[in-house]
């Protein structure tokens, strides 16, 4: 028996190990919020499928069904049907399925075997957070992730796709669109992402009327101006806390996406590269979280998949590497777990968002990575995923 072959044995085991860890948080999460007791998140998406079914408004209030208010789009009430017209722990199983499910898969599409198992297990706490919510955001994670994957591989039409199903969930993973600079078929991928978009947001027309339509965005559009001014766990708090100053939230936005995408547009010369590629995917997923100002504790799971991402690629990580994951598993992963004092959490943690600071310490590592590069052993060797090596040259062609 050959050492390779111990070593697909040992995989193999670790991935069927994890495989059943992932359907046992569904599982666990699914008794805790659909029998034990009935989750306001989820009693909120279930309630705004039958409003949109039955022509009431989806975002006023509704305290006889749930508190809080429904802050997703119109599509998303619809797309979330199925879910809201079956029994309610059924309803909470499969949506938790498709949540774990979604990443899990999409882990390994951007990784190969060995590292796909490590992102994994990092991302594991955090997906289990998200879980106990019942909330959208493993989904969301990966369906920024597919859209990288389907872009990759050069399928316009699948990636466009993800990116319009996850900005009608959440409008940030709209972010997800930036990965097109790399698509050689630059037309070819505006059209189809804007297809995308347009039938999404049009098709809850099959249920209600263009004029309740038009009104339901109206009354999006005026619950999410007015959450702009929130800063939940984010840069814009953080900056706040340190400077005791109370700016707008939109400029530092701005400012940080001129950030993200600017070693992108102005390194042409290394859009070649994988590991380029690669780290520019799990700044993205950083900077959704560490620049939504509806940043909540559970919604880390995204910025945590691209961390995950970030150390599972590395084949021979630096102390620094490794102090920074250490920085990002306690002061991240375990502030919210039981793993963390609950007073600790309370008087350091939640009072001063101090979740969000070693995501803007990498998310910031991963930017001078950009502009600097890196040593060319540093993340997972191309030939290792099944992804068309990159053509450069084409670049300028038009579709």
């Amino acid at each position: 028996m050959t050492v390779a072959t111990i070593s697909d044995r040992t995989i193999r085991r670790a991935e069927s190990f994890m495989l059943a860890l992932w359907a046992v948080a569904v599982i666990a999460a699914t008794v805790q919020q659909g029998i034990v007791r009935q989750n306001n998140n989820y009693l909120i998406f279930r309630a705004a499928s039958l409003h949109l079914l039955h022509g009431l408004d989806l975002y006023a209030a509704y305290p006889a069904l749930h508190f809080d208010f429904y802050k997703y789009s119109p599509t998303f009430a619809l797309l979330f049907l199925p879910f809201a017209v079956i029994p309610l722990a059924l309803s909470i199983f499969l949506w938790n399925a498709l949540n774990a499910g979604a990443l899990y898969a999409a882990m390994g599409m951007v990784l190969p075997r060995r590292g796909a198992l490590v992102a994994r297990a990092l991302v594991f706490l955090d997906l289990f957070g998200s879980l106990q919510n019942v909330q959208s955001n493993g989904l969301v994670a990966a369906l920024i992730i597919m859209t990288f994957a389907a872009y990759e591989r050069r399928h316009s039409v699948l990636g466009g796709f993800a990116v319009a199903v996850g900005t009608c969930i959440k409008v940030f993973p709209l972010a997800g669109a930036s990965f097109a600079i790399f698509h050689p078929r630059k037309v070819r991928v505006g059209l189809a992402l804007a297809a995308s978009i347009l039938v999404l947001l049009l098709m809850p027309l099959l249920v209600t009327s263009p004029a309740m339509l038009l009104a339901h965005y109206a009354s999006w559009h005026a619950i999410e101006t007015k959450d702009a001014l929130d800063r939940g766990f984010t840069v814009m708090q953080m900056a706040e806390l340190l400077f005791h100053g109370n700016w707008p939230n939109w400029p530092q936005q701005v400012g940080g996406t001129l950030l993200l995408v600017a070693p992108v547009l102005l390194r042409r010369d290394r859009w070649s590269e994988w590991s380029f590629r690669l780290t520019y995917l799990c700044s993205v997923l950083l900077f959704c979280v560490i620049f939504n100002h509806q940043a909540e504790s559970p919604t880390f799971v995204i910025a945590v998949a691209g961390a995950a991402i970030w150390f599972a690629a590395l084949e021979r990580p630096t102390r620094m590497e490794w102090a920074l994951l250490a920085f990002i598993v306690v002061c991240t992963i375990l502030a919210s777990s039981d793993a963390m004092p609950r007073d600790v959490q309370r008087a350091f943690f939640d009072r001063y968002r101090f979740k969000t600071v070693p995501c803007a310490v990498l998310w910031v590592v991963l930017q001078v990575r950009l502009w600097k590069g890196g040593s060319r052993r540093q993340m997972g060797e191309r030939h290792q995923l099944d992804i068309p090596a990159a053509q450069p040259r084409e670049h300028g062609r038009r579709a």
